[in-house]
């Protein structure tokens, strides 16, 4: 009786996208977050994970194949969280309140992610890259039409909702560079300090 040839590793199959455990996604970010993405080396998050190197090929083909990992993770992570977030509120203001608090925790919860997510997006680049803008574009939309909608309403002065979504994202996507966890502010609260300060600008008086 012949039996039928073992199958592939992910690795070895021409053409597909390997999944790519938690742990090895979670130790790339540690590694490129305290390494760069240039400097970091397979060695060295095969070492982090605690598997061997030819081991750590089985689960994936490259280095930008974890660069990718960790960019999909975050930008699926916080259109999810940020929808949830939205289902709850129905006021402009709130729902603004929301947004930051999503982002403030996000950032909080995932520093090392949300670093290589925001400061190592250059490094991708081709198909991949471009499904990337494409989810990174919806959730900026899903922020500029909790703006535009709350100047629809009357709740908000006029003010260009893409930009201004942008700017409130800026507030709390920039923690990663500043914020700790060990600090006198929850995260939450930081967001709140940066709602008020954005809707003093925003609610019409």
């Amino acid at each position: 009786m012949i039996k039928n040839p073992p199958e592939p590793s992910p690795a070895q199959r021409p053409g597909s996208v390997p999944r790519v455990r938690d742990d090895i996604i979670a130790a790339a970010a540690r590694v490129f977050s305290q390494r760069g993405y240039h400097a970091a080396s397979m060695s060295e998050i095969a070492d982090e994970v605690g598997i061997r190197k030819p081991s750590l090929y089985h689960h994936i083909r490259k280095k930008e194949d974890l660069l990718f990992e960790i960019h999909e993770q975050m930008i699926d992570e916080l259109i999810e969280r940020t929808t949830i977030a939205l289902q709850r509120s129905e006021a402009a203001e709130e729902r603004i309140r929301r947004i930051l608090e999503v982002n403030m925790s996000f950032v909080a919860r995932h520093r090392d992610s949300v670093t290589v997510f925001l400061s190592e997006r250059h490094e991708m680049s081709g198909q991949r890259w471009d499904e990337l803008v494409v989810k990174r574009d919806l959730y900026e939309r899903i922020v500029s039409g909790v703006v535009a909608a709350g100047t629809s309403s009357g709740e908000f002065i006029d003010v260009p909702p893409q930009i201004t979504a942008r700017a409130l994202l800026a507030m709390a996507n920039w923690g990663y560079t500043w914020f700790d966890p060990a600090g006198e502010l929850s995260p939450e609260e930081v967001a709140e300090i940066f709602a008020e300060i954005s809707l003093k600008g925003l609610l019409t008086r």
